[in-house]
C-alpha cells in the first residue's frame, strides 16, 4: 500500500506563492478602511515608520494612519527596499498615495517625529495646504522667517531656544521661524524641557501653538498600531517573507483583518462594557485583547454568526484574526 505523500512545501513557502499570485488595489482597499474608521472628518493623521529583520534581511515599513482613541486605523503604507531611515522623496510618496484616499481638505494635523523634517516633504505640505505638527532635531538650525533679509545672517540650533525652559515647562517661540534656512518651511515652534532634562521640540504650521503639543501626543497611537500588528498582537514579525512587494500586500491582509476587528470589538466594549479592572487599577485584559477574541481558549467570544464573521486561528495560543466572508 502505497503511502500518502507527504507535503514538503512549508507554510512560509506556500505564503509567499499565494501573495506572488494576485493583484492589491490600494487604493480602493485604502478607501474601504478609512470607511471603518469610526470617526468623521477632519482626520488626525499620524506618519510612522517601523523595521524588524528577517536574519541580516531588513523590513522596513513607512505607514500613516488615522488616530482614533488611543489606537490609530492604517490607511495607506509602503515597505522600503532598504534598512535604516528612510527620506523626504519617499515621505512624499506616501503622502500622494495618501491623498489620493483623504482629500487634504479633511486633514486636521499630519502629526509625524524627527525622522520627517525634510525641507522637501514639509515643502510638500505647505503646497497642499496640510496643518501639521512634527518634532524637531534637538540640532536643527532655527532662524527668522526665510522672506526676511536677516535670514541668511543667523540661525541657531533648536536645543538653544529650548533650554531656557524649567524641567516640565513649554515655550512659544513668537512669530514664525525659519527651520534650517532659507530652503524650509516657515513655522510656529513650542519648545519643552522634559523631566529628564532632554528637549522636546515641535514645529507646526496652520494649528495653534497652544494645540501643538496635545497633537503630538497623540502619535504614540501608531506607535500603538504597530505593537498591535508586531510583537502584541498579529504577529507581523514572524513571517519569513522579505521581499517589499510581498510585505505590503501582507499589510493590506492585516490591515483589514485589524480594522474589521477592531470595530467588532468596539461594538462588544459598548454592548458589554469595558474589561474589568483589576485590584492595581489595570484593565483585566487590554482592550486589543477584548477585540480580538479576550483572551487564549476564549475562541467563541469575538463576532457572531449573524456578522458573518469566522475566527481563524494560527496557532492554539496565537491572536484571532478574522476573514470576513
Amino acid at each position: 500500500m502505497m503511502k500518502p505523500q507527504v507535503e514538503t512545501d512549508s507554510t512560509y513557502r506556500r505564503l509567499q506563492r499565494f501573495f506572488a499570485e494576485f493583484a492589491f488595489g490600494y487604493e480602493a482597499l485604502g478607501r474601504f478602511l478609512l470607511d471603518l474608521v469610526p470617526t468623521s472628518p477632519p482626520y488626525l493623521a499620524v506618519l510612522d515608520r517601523t523595521e524588524w529583520h528577517f536574519g541580516q534581511t531588513p523590513v522596513n515599513v513607512l505607514m500613516i494612519g488615522i488616530a482614533q482613541n488611543g489606537i490609530a486605523f492604517p490607511v495607506a503604507w509602503s515597505v522600503l527596499d532598504h534598512g535604516g531611515g528612510s527620506g523626504a522623496d519617499e515621505h512624499t510618496d506616501l503622502l500622494e498615495q495618501f491623498l489620493q484616499i483623504v482629500d487634504p481638505e479633511h486633514i486636521r494635523a499630519l502629526v509625524a517625529d524627527r525622522e520627517f523634517t525634510g525641507a522637501g516633504f514639509l515643502k510638500g505640505l505647505k503646497k497642499r495646504e496640510i496643518p501639521f505638527v512634527i518634532r524637531l532635531r534637538k540640532d536643527r538650525r532655527i532662524g527668522p522667517p526665510s522672506n526676511e533679509r536677516s535670514s541668511r545672517e543667523w540661525s541657531l540650533p533648536a536645543r538653544m531656544f529650548a533650554r531656557t525652559c524649567a524641567p516640565e515647562q513649554a515655550a512659544h517661540l513668537n512669530g514664525l521661524k525659519g527651520l534650517g534656512g532659507a530652503e524650509s518651511v516657515d513655522s510656529q515652534v513650542v519648545t519643552k524641557r522634559l523631566e529628564d532634562g532632554s528637549f522636546l521640540i515641535l514645529a507646526g504650521r496652520q494649528v495653534s501653538p497652544d494645540s501643538m503639543m496635545t497633537l503630538y501626543r497623540k502619535r504614540w497611537e501608531i506607535e500603538t498600531l504597530f505593537a498591535a500588528l508586531k510583537s502584541r498582537g498579529f504577529g507581523l514579525e514572524e513571517t519569513h517573507i522579505t521581499r517589499p512587494d510581498r510585505i505590503r500586500k501582507l499589510l493590506g491582509m492585516l490591515a483589514l483583518t485589524y480594522s474589521w476587528t477592531r470595530i467588532i470589538g468596539i461594538d462588544r466594549e459598548a454592548r458589554e462594557g469595558p474589561p474589568r479592572e483589576c485590584a492595581n487599577g489595570y484593565p483585566e485584559k487590554s482592550l486589543f485583547l477584548l477585540w480580538t477574541g479576550s483572551s487564549p481558549g476564549a475562541y467563541g467570544q469575538l463576532a457572531s454568526d449573524a456578522r458573518r464573521t469566522a475566527p481563524v486561528y494560527s496557532g492554539p495560543y496565537r491572536s484571532t484574526l478574522v476573514f470576513v466572508v
